[in-house]
């Protein structure tokens, strides 16, 4: 079967065809959509006046030596929080490094994970008042 082959989908019933045709509208929407969501992430990960840190708050990149797990304060602090998936997409990496790299600064002290499924979203911890 060449790949140009024109008459290749003269077999398929006229519902097979837009069948097909509904399916792969679908997954490019669906495709879309993740890439405006990821574009909205990384377009709010720019520093707000708010996110500065004073002389004297804590800041636990002083702590860390890990440059990935440097990456992962510092998209964190823009974001607030996010997902080991998003964090993945952002920053470029698999999930499987980035939840070894969630894990070590949440058994550090320095985020936390909210929630108990594959929804689990991490957020740097702002108060250290009972450490």
């Amino acid at each position: 079967m060449a790949f140009l082959d024109t008459h290749r989908f003269d077999r398929l019933t006229e519902e097979e065809v837009v069948r097909r045709i509904g399916d792969l509208l679908a997954i490019a929407i669906g495709r879309f959509e993740e890439q405006q969501r990821l574009r909205a992430i990384a377009a709010a990960a720019s520093p707000a006046p708010s996110t500065t840190l004073a002389s004297n708050q804590f800041d636990p990149l002083q702590l860390v030596r890990d440059e990935l797990e440097r990456q992962v304060i510092a998209h964190l602090r823009k974001v607030g929080s996010a997902s080991p998936r998003e964090l993945a997409a952002v920053l470029g990496l698999n999930r499987r490094t980035i939840s070894r790299k969630l894990a070590r600064l949440c058994s550090a002290g320095l985020c936390q994970g909210e929630g108990r499924t594959r929804m689990t979203c991490y957020r740097l911890r702002t108060e250290f008042a009972d450490n």
